[in-house]
């Protein structure tokens, strides 16, 4: 989670919430975003592909003082141009898992605080668990895959510990450690 201007102690000042999900997860994000901050306005912003008009959108967005929100565990449905998957690849529950690099890259890019919010559902309410994890965060130009990697270890280590503490509210219907296999879907 981005913020700028609202620190996330004082969530009744968020007055929009700006959250770039995958079509699949929109409706749940939805419900934890209204449940963690009812009064904010939430724009779901759908994602295909992300480009330099989108970073702009963002930007924007954040210097107006509103939150961005991006899920950090999971990566693109199809590979980038070329064929390629960006995605940087951690430890996660003792084996190496497949991280997308988009979301630390853009945070870098907009030199915005940044933050983990997980939703964790425990004697059936909801628990919203936020942690700053950067502010900025920075990815130096000479050491920028060593940060990356070190940056995606850090959070991979952050979602480990909360998918121990709830496994069943972190759920996946693929297999979060291999790549997706693109050959199914043509």
């Amino acid at each position: 989670m981005w913020r700028r201007v609202a620190p996330w102690r004082n969530r009744k000042a968020v007055k929009t919430i700006n959250a770039l999900v995958f079509t699949d997860n929109a409706q749940r994000f939805k419900q934890i975003m209204e449940e963690m901050a009812p009064q904010a306005g939430l724009n779901l912003i759908p994602v295909t592909s992300i480009g330099p008009d989108t970073a702009i959108l963002l930007k924007e967005k954040i210097d107006r003082g509103e939150w961005v929100a991006i899920v950090g565990d999971r990566i693109a449905v199809d590979p980038q141009r070329g064929g390629s998957w960006r995605v940087v690849w951690s430890d996660f529950m003792g084996q190496p898992a497949p991280f997308p690099q988009g979301p630390f890259i853009l945070a870098s890019l907009m030199r915005c605080p940044v933050m983990l919010i997980f939703a964790l559902r425990q004697q059936e309410k909801l628990h919203i668990h936020c942690e700053e994890f950067a502010d900025p965060l920075l990815l130096p130009r000479g050491e920028r895959q060593q940060a990356l990697q070190q940056t995606v270890d850090r959070y991979a280590q952050r979602l480990e510990h909360y998918a121990l503490q709830a496994p069943l509210d972190w759920f996946n219907f693929f297999d979060f450690w291999r790549l997706p296999d693109t050959k199914e879907k043509e």
